[in-house]
C-alpha cells in the first residue's frame, strides 16, 4: 500500500518573506538565531530578510555556516542559539545552511553529539527546536524535506540525518531572494532540482500526486534555466525556478536514485553538490535506457524531447547540451577532483542507501564503468 508523505505549510510569491514576522508570532518564537552564510550578508539578502521584522523582535545571528555543511558549523552554531537563549531558529540560504538547521534544531532541544543523530536517526525525539526555512537558492528543495547530508569532517563523506521530527515546520519561498544569485549558481543549483525530479519521478515509490509535480518540475526548470541564468532579474524565470526547485523538494519524498549514489561517490571533496549531480545525471539516463523506458518517455516529454527508442540517450545529450549551454562542466575530472581509488568510488555509489528506491540498481561492474564515465577526462 503506498504512503503519501504530507509536506510542510509553505509560502510562496513575491513578498513571501513578510510573512516571517507573523509566523514567528504563532509560534511563539520570540528570539530567533538566524542560521545563514557569510555570502548572503556580504550581498544584502540577510538584511532583506530581518528588514521585515518587527522593531521590537529580538533575533541573534550565525553566519558561518560552510558551503558543505559539518559536525563543526552545526555545533559552532549551537554554542551562539545557547549563549544566545534563541527559541526558534530561522535557517536563510542554500542546501548546506538548511540542511545544517535539521541538525541543529535537534541538538539544540535534546543534547548529545550531533554524530550520533547521523549514526543513530531513532535517537532522534519529537523535542526540536522551532524551524523556519527561507531558501535563497532555487534547486536543493532542502527548504521542505526530511533528511539532509552533514560532513562530520570536512572534505570528508556526508552522513545523513534522515527523520520525519527534522521536517522544517515552515517554509517560506520568496523568488526575489534569488535575484543575487551568481549564473554559475543559478545554472548549477537548477540542474539539481531536475535531478531531484528525474529521479523522484523514477522512483519505486508510488505516489501519483507527486509524480505529476515531477514532471511540472522538469518542465519549469528547463524551460526557464536559460533565462535566469542570462538575466538573474527576470521576474518570471525565477519565479519558475524557485517553483521548479520547491517541486523538486517534493519529489525527493519519493526517494532518489544512482545519480545521488555517485554524488556520494565523490562526496569526499568539497566540490557543489548540485553541480556534482547535473554531471552525473547523462551516464544514467544512458544506463537506464531500454530498462525503464515508459517513465523516460514522460520526462523526455517533459523536456520537450520525443520518446520511444533510444529516449534514454536523447536525454542524455539534451542534459549534457545544457550544462554545456549554461557553463557547467562535462565530468568530475574537470571540476577539480582529484582523487584515483577507483575501487573507493565504486563502493560508495554501489552501497548508498540512494539506491533503495532506483528501478533499477547498477551491479558494481555497472557502476564500475559508470564512474569512469562520469569522471571524464
Amino acid at each position: 500500500m503506498a504512503y503519501l508523505p504530507n509536506f510542510p505549510p509553505i509560502h510562496f510569491d513575491f513578498g513571501a518573506i513578510q510573512e516571517l514576522g507573523p509566523e514567528l508570532e504563532n509560534r511563539g518564537i520570540t528570539k530567533p538565531l538566524f542560521l545563514t552564510d557569510q555570502g548572503l550578508v556580504e550581498h544584502g539578502v540577510f538584511q532583506q530578510v530581518t528588514h521585515v521584522l518587527p522593531a521590537d523582535q529580538s533575533w541573534a545571528v550565525f553566519d558561518d555556516i560552510p558551503e558543505n555543511p559539518t559536525i563543526d558549523g552545526v555545533e559552532r552554531a549551537l554554542a551562539v542559539y545557547k549563549s544566545e537563549a534563541c527559541d526558534g531558529i530561522v535557517a536563510l540560504g542554500g542546501g548546506s545552511v538548511l540542511d545544517s538547521g535539521k541538525a541543529l534544531r535537534v541538538v539544540a532541544t535534546q543534547g548529545g553529539e550531533v554524530i550520533d543523530y547521523l549514526k543513530h536517526p531513532e535517537k532522534i525525539g519529537a523535542n526540536v527546536s522551532p524551524y523556519i526555512t527561507i531558501p535563497s537558492t532555487a534547486g536543493t528543495g532542502a527548504e521542505i524535506t526530511f533528511g539532509g547530508g552533514i560532513h562530520p569532517e570536512k572534505n570528508g563523506p556526508a552522513m545523513g540525518i534522515r527523520s520525519p521530527l527534522v521536517k522544517p515546520d515552515m517554509a517560506i519561498c520568496d523568488p526575489a531572494l534569488t535575484f543575487t544569485l551568481p549564473p554559475r549558481l543559478t545554472a548549477a543549483t537548477g540542474m539539481d532540482a531536475v535531478t531531484h525530479c528525474v529521479e523522484g519521478y523514477l522512483s519505486i515509490n508510488e505516489n501519483a500526486p507527486t509524480e505529476a509535480i515531477a514532471l511540472d518540475g522538469i518542465y519549469r526548470a528547463v524551460s526557464y534555466i536559460d533565462r535566469a541564468v542570462a538575466n538573474g532579474s527576470d521576474k518570471e524565470a525565477r519565479y519558475n525556478m524557485a517553483m521548479a526547485a520547491l517541486e523538486g523538494g517534493m519529489a525527493i519524498y519519493m526517494g532518489l536514485g544512482p545519480i545521488h549514489s555517485l554524488s556520494m561517490a565523490f562526496g569526499n571533496s568539497p566540490l557543489h553538490h548540485g553541480t556534482l549531480v547535473t554531471v552525473s545525471m547523462p551516464a544514467i539516463m544512458r544506463f537506464y535506457d531500454g530498462k525503464v523506458n515508459d517513465k523516460l518517455d514522460n520526462i523526455a516529454h517533459a523536456m520537450g524531447l520525443d520518446g520511444g527508442d533510444g529516449v534514454g540517450e536523447r536525454i542524455a545529450k539534451h542534459t549534457e547540451e545544457m550544462n554545456d549551454r549554461l557553463g557547467l562542466p562535462s565530468g568530475v575530472r574537470e571540476m577539480g577532483y582529484e582523487k584515483n581509488d577507483l575501487d573507493a568510488m565504486i563502493d560508495e555509489a554501489f552501497n548508498s542507501h540512494f539506491n533503495l528506491a532506483a528501478p533499477v540498481r547498477p551491479t558494481r561492474d555497472e557502476y564500475r564503468q559508470i564512474v569512469i564515465d562520469v569522471l571524464g577526462n
